[in-house]
Formats: structure tokens, C-alpha cells, sequence
């Protein structure tokens, strides 16, 4: 596969920080404005020549918050057994959380919630029997969604959390929540399952209301949704050689708008969506390739458009968009060095690179397109501006 233009300019951070380089930060997360950052750290004994020596395996993680110019607001961290798998911070910055895997024995996760301007925990909430995976939270944060082996919900009301949440259950033996993601509004959330099960849950006041499922036999396992903020359309892949797009009316005919074949690809690892849906980003491996490609696809009148190709020099692992569908962020890297990109949404022109020694998993570029985070399996933190 072709290897990124040669003439791509080599981006240095504006600031990176290093919160432990015996440990990976595959977690990062920005708000609206790009004004403060949340990064977790996590570790978990992988059998690649990039994975740090684990002759004493790490067992302090924290979940660190940072201002726009480094400066670290506050931090929680916390002895357990592998930390934290995902962070979040609502658009308006009020809001943070992590979840993660707190104990092997008993086998129990966590989600934590924060105020954001200070690191007040707002509610610690364990998860018996299973990790944490994925979170998502509405723009302005009264509504949190945690995913693990089911649904859970958290709902503020008069500014409050609940001590415990609506929960909707999974079925099938096994099965496990992989991506969340909610409107701005917090009315409407996608989830997508490890058994290829797609749902839309209507929420009300912090109780599961109308929930539609959907599923194909072409989609083994969903490994990212994503929703338009403002609502209306959102976008699912998984292990397939697909994208799905769909309308939160189309998937209650359980039926997608439209579906865009990458042809023989091993998996479609991540998808994002701009404010109204009309741009999508996806990244895809392909069979026993060390690279990939990130794609920007077009919904135009209801139908998915590729509008261009670029490809990686490692196996791609997140992608993100701002909210107008300017900028896509794509993350690479897998037994080996990662590296970050920017890229130009209306052309795919790759806008700049920068190289990690070890891979690469998060990259997220702020809503107003102003600020990026990323995190490396060499245990930094970094940010970006796109210019």
C-alpha cells in the first residue's frame, strides 16, 4: 500500500507531558473549546515488542486534567488492576469521567464522575463482574453513559447524579457494550455490542425509554458508533468491510439509509460524524497489512460518498471531526512506532505527521476544531493546535 506523501509536514506539539512511561494512555478526551483535556492511563500486558517490561507490573493509574497551555488541573489516581480504558469530558467542560478495570479480585470496574474545573468526584460507581469500556456524555454533561458488560445511565437531576443508574441489560452469553455515543442533547444514544447488535435508546429524565435494535449477519462485532450531535443521523462500523449509516427514524423500520463497501478489508476500526451528519470519517485494516486507510465519506441526499482515501503507515486506530467537518485526526501504529495525523475533511490532504515510539490509539480533535489531545503507549500526553 502507498505510504503517506513524503512532503508532509512533520508537526511538533504544543505541549506534551509524560504521566508514566511504564504505562500507555490509550484514553484522551477535549472539550468544546479545546480549554481543558482529560487522559487516563492504563496498562495491560500485550505480547508485542512495543509493550513496556512488565517484570513489575504498574498498578497506580490515574485520570489527569489539563488546562490548553499543560498546566495540570487536578488529577485522581488510584491503586487497581489495568485503570482506566476510557475517559470523557462534556463540550461545555463541566463534566469528566473515566471508567475502567478497578479489581481482578473480584473481577469489578468502575465509572467515576468529575467536576471538571476542580476534580471533585462526583460519584464512584463499581460494575461487578466487568470493565469498563467505552463513555459518552451530552454536551452539557447532565447526561453520562457508561458501557460495560450492559447499558448504564446516569442522569443529573437538579444538578445531581444518582447513585445508581438506569441500567439496560444486554443479552447473549458473553456479550459486552464496545462504543457508546450520545446526542448533544442527551436524548437520543447509540450503542454497539460485541455480537454485532446495534441499538438507538431513547432517554427521558434519566430512565431507558424506546429502544431499537438492529443487526446483520455481515457484522460480527461493532467496534465504534458515533452520533451526530445535533441528532438525526448516526454511523456504525465494525468487524465488516461496511459502513452504516442510518436515520434515528430509519433504524426504527430497522432499516440503514445507506452502506458503504470498503471491499476486502479485515475491519472498519473507527467511525466519527460532524454536527449535522453530513461528513463521516472511518478508518479500515486490511488483511495481514501492517497499514491502512482513512476515508472521508460524503452523506449526500441520504447516501454515503467516498470523497477521498489517504493511507497509513501503521494500522490506523481512532479517527475523529470537528463538528463543521473541517479537520480528521487519525491515530496508527501497532507493534511499533504510532504516529498522528491531521487531515484537510473537503480534500484529504494530509495537513501534517508526528511520530511516537511506541503505537498510538487516541486522537480527538476538539468541536471547534481548535485544539486536538492524543495519547501513546509511551505514556504522554500531547496537544495539538491544527495549525
Amino acid at each position: 500500500m502507498a505510504q503517506p506523501s513524503p512532503q508532509i509536514i512533520s508537526k511538533e506539539p504544543k505541549w506534551s507531558v509524560s504521566l508514566n512511561p511504564n504505562e500507555f494512555v490509550n484514553s484522551a478526551a477535549i472539550s468544546g473549546l479545546a480549554g481543558r483535556v482529560v487522559a487516563g492511563t492504563f496498562f495491560h500486558q500485550y505480547k508485542s515488542p512495543s509493550a513496556p517490561d512488565a517484570s513489575s507490573e504498574p498498578n497506580e493509574f490515574g485520570t489527569y486534567c489539563f488546562d490548553s497551555d499543560g498546566n495540570q488541573l487536578w488529577a485522581d489516581k488510584f491503586e487497581g488492576y489495568e485503570g482506566i480504558y476510557c475517559v470523557a469530558i462534556s463540550d461545555d467542560a463541566s463534566i469528566a469521567a473515566s471508567g475502567g478495570w478497578y479489581s481482578n479480585n473480584p473481577f469489578t470496574g468502575f465509572v467515576r464522575a468529575y467536576d471538571a474545573s476542580d476534580g471533585t468526584q462526583l460519584f464512584n460507581y463499581p460494575v461487578p463482574g466487568a470493565r469498563v469500556g467505552a463513555l459518552a456524555i451530552s454536551a452539557d454533561g447532565t447526561t453520562l453513559v457508561a458501557g460495560a458488560d450492559n447499558l448504564y445511565l446516569f442522569q443529573q437531576s437538579n444538578g445531581v447524579f444518582p447513585t445508581k443508574p438506569a441500567i439496560f441489560e444486554l443479552t447473549g452469553t458473553g456479550n459486552s457494550v464496545e462504543s457508546v455515543s450520545v446526542s448533544g442533547d442527551g436524548s437520543s444514544i447509540v450503542m454497539g455490542d460485541s455480537q454485532g447488535n446495534v441499538y438507538l435508546i431513547e432517554q427521558n429524565g434519566g430512565q431507558i425509554g424506546n429502544v431499537y435494535p438492529w443487526s446483520s449477519t455481515e457484522l460480527e462485532t461493532v467496534h465504534s458508533v458515533a452520533i451526530a450531535p445535533l441528532g438525526g443521523y448516526f454511523a456504525v462500523v465494525g468487524y465488516s468491510q461496511y459502513a452504516y449509516l442510518f436515520s434515528t427514524d430509519s433504524i426504527k423500520q430497522k432499516e440503514y439509509v445507506s452502506v458503504y463497501d470498503f471491499g476486502s478489508v479485515s475491519r472498519v476500526g473507527w467511525v466519527a460524524i460532524s454536527m449535522t451528519g453530513d461528513f463521516i470519517s472511518a478508518v479500515r485494516n486490511d488483511p495481514g497489512s501492517t497499514d491502512g486507510l482513512v476515508y472521508g465519506l460524503q452523506n449526500n441526499n441520504q447516501g454515503l460518498v467516498q470523497l477521498w482515501s489517504q493511507p497509513t503507515i501503521a494500522n490506523p486506530n481512532s479517527t475523529s471531526v470537528d463538528f463543521l467537518g473541517r479537520y480528521v485526526t487519525v491515530s496508527d501504529g501497532y507493534g511499533g512506532a504510532g504516529h498522528f495525523y491531521l487531515f484537510d475533511a473537503a480534500t484529504g490532504g494530509p495537513l501534517w505527521l508526528y511520530e511516537t515510539a511506541q503505537m498510538s490509539w487516541p486522537m480527538f480533535i476538539s468541536s471547534s476544531g481548535t485544539g486536538i489531545v492524543a495519547g501513546s503507549d509511551v505514556g504522554s500526553v500531547y496537544y495539538f493546535t491544527p495549525d
